[in-house]
């Protein structure tokens, strides 16, 4: 604070009249002095003339000396406030002149700070311009692997139209082989069916002709026994015959023949030539059965010959179809093995296949290898892009802040250019007050002008002070914005380079998931949820197991029974021997018990030991893997043990980030839960889980995820 001296006393001569300055020059802000008013002045008289004012008495004597001691106390008092205030104003003097020391030094480090800002410019300009160079370089790079890349590309695209067109004659080629196929099962179902009928008819024409045969046998059992009763008779006729003959013969001399014997001899004769008859008509019965059974076997062979001919026939019909079919495939594949390049014989196509399967995996693997690299190349253009717009709005506010402290250095030369003037002007003001201090009294009005004048610069000074003082505050304020802009603006940066290193690593994951998916083309995966696997509830195994347990139990029990029953006999025997026995089997009891006692206690420390072991490697696992694991068993229904695993990582950021795991007879499955149903989290389990089928990329990535919000965050 500047220190002011007390307004000076009235006196008692006459109020002193001021000229009020003019606008022009209190507009111009420069210091005004004020000048008393000039007293009228008397007349001028000559000394030598007498006049009667001039003559006083003795007591206006004394009236006029206590005046002037009074004026002279007076002005004493008013030269030591004048010099208090001379000495105030030197003080004031040396805080301007190291005001504008410091000013001077503020504005020579703005020169600095100016030209530094400049040298900055100059070197962020050069930077610039090389970026721009390398960046032009590296977009020339960039369009000539861009137009490798078409080119890979148009070629990859030629191969996979080659292979698509080798894929679709392939397609044809199997759909032509399962037509064949499926024609041939048909014909072989035809032909069982056919084969069925035809068993199934010979089966019924057998049982016919057996019955032909049985019947045909019947009869000629019959027959055979009416030719023997024939023969029989035929022999007694021939016997009779011969005795009638004999009879004839000895009777020949006798001339008396009766009637009796003629009727006789023609009956015979009549009933032989029946015989005959019959027998001829047997032998003709016979041979027609015999010739009846070799036509009916050379119709049912005729037959046969006739069906298979039939069926041969069809078949021909076929064949020939399937000849002209065949014929037409295999021109397709001599056209097409004449297509492909490197292919000599039929056994080259798989292999051919197989290595274009393999180029078609290693050209997507480079397809995706390209895309990476353009995509990285494509984030380091974006990123030199966005340093050159965060250069260029870097030197646009030093050109904005280099402009600010030229016109901070044109206010500061003014406001020194004034304190300066003010300068001269309280230095003048001094030297008129060293030189009027022993003039008299009526130069008093003058000094108090020259105070006021002073008082008046003093205040203009304060203002001006302030005025400077304001402007630092809001050239500092300014300043602090524009640095927390900054600041706002790198982070912004560095959230974004986040963002684009982890898109970055989510399209080089997706994409490996990508090359491995399409590597697997062809290839079956085993998989816990579509593959199901049948259990029994209790295996032969466990049955055998209980069956032996039970027993081992059960004869176990019969012995026991044996003994008590043997010692229940040995007490009914004899009292004594019964209580030795008694007494054998308590203390069999009591060290059975104390055995059992034993072993307790050493489960308890086996317990203890093995809950410190687990727990040291549940710590060792929580440790090296990152998550804690909880276990707990139990059992389904239907007695099939099951382990419930609970995972929960270090990283976690609160309580419900838990993933939990069925075991069951050695397979793992993932149950779903609030923090599994998250989208992010789902995605993952459908790739890593069920697609890959492989839970421990899973955990890790999890992790990774997880370590990487942690630290970032």
């Amino acid at each position: 604070m500047i220190l002011r001296t007390p307004p000076p006393k009235k006196q008692r001569a006459e109020p002193i009249l001021h000229d009020s300055p003019s606008p022009q020059v209190a507009s111009e802000g420069r210091l005004v002095i004020y000048e008393d008013n000039p007293l009228a002045a008397p007349p001028p008289e000559s000394p030598h003339q007498p006049s009667d004012h001039l003559l006083c008495t003795y007591q206006c004597r004394q009236m006029v000396k206590a005046d002037f001691i009074d004026a002279l106390s007076n002005a004493e008092k008013q030269i030591r406030d004048y010099q208090s205030k001379l000495e105030i104003l030197n003080e004031n003097l040396s805080k301007a002149e190291a005001e504008r020391k410091k000013f001077r030094d503020q504005f020579l480090y703005a020169e600095q700070e100016l030209a530094a800002a400049k040298g900055r410019e100059q070197m962020l300009h050069d930077q610039l311009l090389k970026e721009v160079n390398d960046s032009q370089e590296r977009f020339k790079k960039q369009l000539e692997t861009n137009n490798e890349l078409k080119k890979a590309e148009s070629s990859a695209a030629s191969a996979e139209e080659k292979a698509a067109d080798v894929e679709g004659k392939l397609t044809q080629f199997s759909q032509s082989i399962e037509r064949e196929k499926k024609q041939l099962q048909n014909e072989l179902a035809q032909l069982k069916g056919e084969s069925k009928l035809s068993i199934s008819r010979i089966s019924a024409d057998l049982e016919r002709t057996e019955f032909r045969a049985n019947s045909a046998e019947k009869e000629s059992e019959l027959l055979k026994e009416q030719l023997e009763d024939l023969k029989k008779q035929l022999n007694e006729c021939l016997n009779q015959k011969r005795e009638v003959e004999k009879k004839m013969s000895s009777f020949t001399f006798q001339e008396v023949t009766s009637s009796e014997s003629s009727i006789l001899i023609k009956h015979l004769q009549e009933e032989l030539r029946n015989y005959e008859s019959e027998v001829r008509e047997a032998r003709k019965l016979k041979s027609s059965h015999e010739d009846i059974e070799l036509l009916k076997a050379k119709l049912l062979e005729e037959k046969g010959r006739r069906k298979r001919a039939e069926s041969e026939l069809s078949k021909l019909q076929e064949q020939q179809i399937s000849l002209s079919n065949l014929e037409n495939e295999l021109s397709l594949w001599k056209l097409i093995m004449k297509d492909i390049p490197g292919v000599s014989c039929p056994e080259d196509i798989p292999v051919k296949f197989a290595t274009l399967q393999k180029e078609v995996i290693v050209s997507t693997m480079k397809i995706g290898e390209t895309n990476a690299r353009l995509k990285q190349i494509e984030v380091g253009l974006d990123a030199a892009q966005l340093a050159k717009q965060n250069a260029e709005a870097e030197a646009a506010l030093d050109k904005e802040k280099a402009e600010i402290l030229k016109s901070e250095v044109k206010r500061i030369e003014l406001m020194l250019s004034m304190v300066n003037e003010e300068r001269n002007k309280l230095s003048n003001a001094i030297n008129e007050l060293k030189r009027h201090k022993n003039e008299e009294a009526g130069d008093e009005v003058a000094s108090g002008t020259v105070v006021q004048e002073l008082e008046s610069s003093l205040a203009k000074k304060e203002s001006c002070i302030k005025e400077l003082e304001r402007s630092l505050h809001e050239q500092k304020e300014i300043n602090d914005r524009q640095h927390n802009e900054i600041k706002m603006l790198h982070d912004r940066l560095n959230n974004e380079a986040r963002r684009i290193k982890s898109l970055d690593r989510e399209s080089d994951r997706l994409r490996s998931e990508i090359s491995l998916l399409e590597s697997k083309l062809g290839h079956g995966d085993y998989s816990a949820s579509n593959t199901k696997v049948l259990r029994m509830v209790n295996t032969l195994a466990v049955d055998n197991e209980a069956k032996q347990t039970i027993e081992a139990l059960q004869t176990e029990l019969q012995k026991t029974k044996e003994k008590l029953q043997a010692l229940e006999e040995l007490k009914s025997q004899s009292g004594d021997t019964g209580k030795l026995v008694d007494s054998y089997i308590s203390e069999k009891i009591t060290k059975l018990k104390e055995q059992i006692a034993t072993l307790e206690k050493r489960e308890e420390r086996y317990k203890t030991v093995f809950a410190d072991r687990i727990s040291v490697f549940r710590r060792a696992c929580c440790e090296l893997f990152g998550y804690k694991i909880v276990m707990d068993e139990h059992q389904r229904p239907n007695g099939i043990p099951v382990t419930h695993f609970t995972l929960q990582s270090i990283y976690a950021q609160n309580d419900d980030e838990k993933l939990e795991f069925e075991y069951e007879s050695g397979n793992t499955n993932i149950l779903a839960n609030d923090y599994t149903a998250q989208p992010e989290i789902s995605h993952q389990v459908d790739i890593f889980v069920r697609k890959l089928n492989s839970i421990p990329a899973f955990t890790a990535n999890l992790t990774v995820e997880s370590f990487n919000r942690r630290t970032l965050s």
